[in-house]
């Protein structure tokens, strides 16, 4: 993983993005896509060429319709920054792929390309902890352990091995929000949160409400 970590690092001074609404990438965590615009394809195929690093960057909500040389739609500032873990090329051209986040970062301008994709300049943005974060890392681990027991279903079932795994606190955070929270607005909380503390706070949460609604709801994991 470390490796991955530098790798990512290293392509943080031009690090070309994939807008999307309603998307945001967590360390630690998968997100699929399906790639058939133009300017898009030619990103899959620069990233697999090269180093294989992009981030994904979330469109607030009221730009999505917007989409021109005249004015491009804003991102967040804070956005996941990651590596394509899969590409399924298509016959037309179209693509699957698979992004999986390794780092989050910060958007601190963007550069005039030639390239039909945008490019960033970006920095790393470090985790914040504290004394108290594995502590909380356990409790936390042992609800969620108690939520796959109730759901019994294959996605709690690979929820249960992940955290199982997890060895830091911040990534036990991130992989269990990526897996409970649906909401892009919290997802990007998520992200934009660097004190592990609070990160695993409002995970918790997240989690204690899933259980409460467990046996009226059904699963509340995404798929």
């Amino acid at each position: 993983m470390t490796s991955e970590i530098e790798r990512v690092k290293a392509e943080l001074p031009r690090l070309p993005i994939f807008p999307l609404p309603g998307i945001v990438l967590l360390p630690g965590t998968q997100i699929p896509l399906h790639v058939f615009e133009p300017r898009y394809r030619r990103l899959v195929r620069d990233c697999s060429r090269g180093p294989g690093v992009l981030g994904l960057a979330s469109i607030p909500e009221g730009e999505e319709g917007v989409g021109d040389k005249a004015r491009k739609p804003r991102i967040l500032p804070v956005l996941g920054a990651g590596v394509l873990a899969r590409v399924e090329r298509l016959p037309d051209g179209r693509s699957n792929i698979l992004v999986r986040g390794v780092l989050r970062a910060r958007v601190e301008r963007e550069h005039e390309s030639a390239e039909p994709y945008r490019l960033v300049e970006a920095v790393a943005l470090p985790d914040e902890s504290a004394d108290a974060d594995a502590a909380r890392a356990d409790s936390l681990r042992r609800l969620v352990f108690a939520l796959c027991t109730a759901q019994r279903t294959s996605a709690s079932a690979a929820l249960a091995q992940i955290v199982g795994r997890a060895s830091l606190p911040s990534e036990l955070a991130d992989v269990v929000a990526g897996a409970v929270i649906e909401d892009p607005y919290e997802r990007q909380t998520i992200l934009e949160t660097l004190s592990v503390s609070r990160r695993l706070i409002r995970v918790e949460r997240a989690v204690s409400a899933a259980l409460a609604l467990t046996a009226g709801s059904g699963s509340s994991l995404r798929n």
